[in-house]
């Protein structure tokens, strides 16, 4: 649909970018956030912990899990996005266009990789 679209346009997508993320690690790093429901200060308990476990450093109040940040949910969410997701990656890898970006690293190199590709 939108290759028609943009053929009508005489256009065409010169790149699509896939920042891949292992779902290990994307698990991980999503069931680990806490937020606070008080001041909505947010933390990760490994990444940004708050100074005492489970407290907010802001305003004391006790720090949640949100239902989307639960493991199992974050699975499932995963799972849909797999899905629905695949078929794009292997149309765009079939046109050739397809650039994959580390996104395991830290943002500033996974923002320089894709500036580096759009050149």
């Amino acid at each position: 649909m939108l290759d028609a679209e943009l053929t009508k346009l005489n256009d065409k997508i010169d790149f699509a970018i896939n920042v891949d993320v292992p779902d290990e690690n994307i698990v991980r790093r999503m069931s680990g956030r806490r937020s606070c429901p008080s001041c909505g200060a947010t933390y990760h308990i490994v990444h940004i912990p708050p100074k005492q476990e489970g407290v907010c450093d802001k305003c004391g109040a006790a720090l949640v899990q949100r239902d989307d940040d639960k493991e199992e949910t974050v699975k499932n969410r995963l799972k849909v996005y797999h899905e629905q997701t695949q078929p794009l990656i292997d149309f765009y890898e079939k046109k050739g266009v397809l650039q994959n970006v580390d996104g395991t690293v830290d943002s500033e190199e996974v923002f320089a990789a894709i500036v580096k590709i759009l050149g």
